[in-house]
Order: C-alpha cells, then sequence, then structure tokens
C-alpha cells in the first residue's frame, strides 16, 4: 500500500508545521517532505514505514490516514483567494483550509446515510448587492425590515453547510466555499471565539459570496466590497434604518438598536453613513468617541452578543452515532484523530436544552434543521 502524500501535507497543515519544521521533527530533510508530499504519480519513492509512522507521531495522525487512496473532496480556497498574498501564504489559513476540508469530507459522508437538507438558497446574477440581499431575504422567508434572528441557522436550514472551526484565528473569521463535488454545495466556515455582532457581519458577508459569486476570481476587491453592501442590506435593511436611525444621533442610540440588530456599534455608524442618515463629519465624530472610549477595541460588555454556533454537522453525527456520540465512529470516515473531532464537535451546537450525555426527543427548536437516518 503506498503512502498519500496530499494526506501527509494535510497533516502537517493541519498541525500548523512548515515541511522544514515537520523534517526536522521526524529527522529527515526537507526535500524528503516535499517528495512525500507528491502524489503518488509524481513520487520517486517510496518513503520507508518508519518515516510514516514518525510523520503520524509528529502530527497526531493515525497511521492508517497516510495510506488511505482517496484524497477526499476538492476542497478550494473560495473566498480565502480575496486574500493578500501574504496572508495566503500563512500557515493560519492552510490550516483553516485544511480543516475545513476533512471536516467537509466527513460530513459528505456522513450525509449518504440521512436524509439532509435540500440546497434553496438563491443564485442571483447580474443585480447589485442590495437587491440581492433583498432577493435573498425573500427567498429564505425572511420578512424584508425586521432583523435576523438565528442566522446561521437560517443559512443552514435551507441547506448551506456551515463549520465551525476549534479555535479562533485572528486574520480569518470566515470564508465560504462552493465545494467541487456533484453536486456542488456550499460551506461557509467559521473560527471559534469571535464576538456574536462581529460573527454575524462576517456570515452575512460570506452568505453574500454564496449567493452572488459563483466562481472566485482571485485579488478582486470590488468583489469584497460587493460581498459587505450584501451584508450591510441583509442584516440592516435601508428601510428599517431609516425608521430606526433617527437625528439626533449619539452612541447612546446607536447602542440601544445593537441587540435588536445584532450588529455592532460601528457596523451601524457605518450603515447610517452609506445610506447619507449622517453625514461623514458625524461618522467621523462618533469614531472618535468609540476610541476614546476604547469602543474600538471591544464594545460594552452589557451589549455582548453571544456568538452563534452551527447544528447541523452535529446533528448529523448524533443521528448516526448516538448521544452522547461514538467519536471513534465519526473519526473514521477519514481516519481522522478521534481527539481533533471531540475538538470539532465541541464548538459545534448541542441539541438544545439538553445536556451532551442525555438522550431525548428532538425539540422544536431542532426540528428547523430536520435531518433524519434513512430506512
Amino acid at each position: 500500500m503506498s503512502v498519500n502524500g496530499d494526506r501527509v501535507r494535510q497533516a502537517r497543515e493541519i498541525k500548523g508545521l512548515t515541511q522544514a519544521e515537520l523534517a526536522e521533527r521526524v529527522g529527515v530533510s526537507q526535500p524528503t517532505i516535499a517528495y512525500i508530499e507528491r502524489t503518488l504519480s509524481q513520487q520517486l519513492f517510496e518513503p520507508s514505514r518508519e518515516i510514516i509512522e514518525a510523520v503520524a507521531l509528529q502530527t497526531g495522525f493515525p497511521l492508517q490516514f497516510f495510506y488511505q487512496e482517496d484524497s477526499g473532496p476538492e476542497f478550494p480556497l473560495g473566498s480565502l483567494l480575496y486574500r493578500k498574498r501574504s496572508a495566503l501564504a500563512s500557515q493560519d489559513k492552510l490550516r483553516f483550509r485544511q480543516v475545513a476540508r476533512l471536516i467537509y469530507e466527513i460530513a459528505e459522508k456522513m450525509a449518504k446515510h440521512v436524509n439532509t437538507i435540500p440546497l434553496r438558497i438563491p443564485k442571483i446574477v447580474n443585480e447589485d448587492p442590495v437587491t440581492a440581499a433583498r432577493l435573498a431575504r425573500a427567498e429564505l422567508g425572511l420578512s424584508p425590515d425586521t432583523p435576523v434572528r438565528n442566522l446561521l441557522n437560517q443559512i443552514e436550514k435551507n441547506g448551506v453547510f456551515v463549520f465551525a472551526l476549534p479555535y479562533s484565528i485572528d486574520e480569518h473569521d470566515a470564508f465560504s466555499v462552493w465545494a467541487d463535488t456533484e453536486p456542488r454545495h456550499p460551506v461557509i466556515i467559521i473560527s471559534s471565539g469571535k464576538p456574536g455582532d462581529r460573527q454575524r457581519f462576517t456570515v452575512a458577508h460570506e452568505f453574500g459570496h454564496i449567493v452572488m459569486h459563483h466562481t472566485f476570481p482571485a485579488g478582486l476587491k470590488k468583489i469584497e466590497d460587493e460581498a459587505n453592501q450584501f451584508a450591510a442590506e441583509f442584516l440592516m435593511p435601508e428601510e428599517a434604518m431609516r425608521r430606526e436611525i433617527i437625528p439626533p444621533i449619539t452612541l447612546t442610540t446607536l447602542a440601544e438598536l445593537k441587540p435588536k440588530w445584532g450588529v455592532s456599534i460601528r457596523a451601524l455608524i457605518k450603515r447610517a453613513s452609506d445610506l447619507e442618515i449622517i453625514t461623514e463629519r458625524q461618522a467621523r465624530y462618533l469614531h472618535q468617541q468609540i476610541v476614546a472610549l476604547n469602543w474600538h477595541k471591544k464594545e460594552p460588555a452589557n451589549l455582548y452578543i453571544s456568538a452563534e454556533k452551527p447544528r447541523a454537522f452535529k446533528k448529523i453525527a448524533e443521528v448516526l452515532h448516538g448521544v452522547p456520540m461514538n467519536y471513534v465512529k465519526v473519526a473514521g470516515y477519514a481516519n481522522a484523530p478521534v481527539k481533533l473531532i471531540k475538538e470539532i464537535m465541541d464548538v459545534h451546537a448541542d441539541k438544545p436544552d439538553m445536556p451532551k450525555s442525555t438522550k431525548k426527543a428532538d425539540t422544536p427548536n431542532d426540528k428547523v434543521i430536520p435531518i433524519r437516518g434513512r430506512r
């Protein structure tokens, strides 16, 4: 059985190691790791089992992970392509993508054994971002001018996979892809540990990419701007903002709107400025006040908005492998480390109002993600 070089690379990048760092830990040269990571047709030699055992030990992946014939589904960089080239080469970005790719592989394999949610999101082309956001709200059955409650749930119950990563990456709150499977499936991946208002805008931004941008050309600032415009209209509809943001506008009046709309005070200032409800001068003054109060780093604790957690991935695993979950069986779909799978599951939502170790019938809230095992 031959070593799968792509799996070696995947494990290394999930561990956050460069080729040189892994080589030093394993006791070989960096070119040796580079050769091992080539595709099977390109490999000049078959690495010894001892080397792969050392790779397994240093990355924490089971030995059988590296001998799989299948490399898993293709998982493009998606909206990560829009980030700067220097950031694109960072180990954090590589890790972000590879963990997401592993989760998607497991989710795709588990989904074959359950009745999953049909995809019901619009693909909107040749429309401006504001119109696209309004059409997307309508397609998801949301009213045109009220706050979006449970944003992740709204997206998941319309067929988009949303996965959470078990760590926070400062530069990257989230990214989105159309996975190269048949049929292609939209995915949003979020990192943990971010405030809820920041998370909601980021998720709406990535949802905008999915709705409007079905391919991901690199380096187009215009595309990022469009996603921001989509997110602003999707979370803070113009009609509602003109009704809600009424002069005189102060940090106090904006703070009253933050919990209702689930966005930051700075996002409300930006929205008011873009809609010309306030002047640029007024916006600058409000931002100066925010800096003086140190709210640009952390807004007041009494206005804190809890981050949401995606649910569907964990629910599929529970339908197939019980509550409490059999992590070994879930990890077995990709021969992944059980510890990593548990860490991933811990940042996904449990069944509502249910202790992890207790098995109960579905609650009404859980039924909005209607996943059932196939009979």
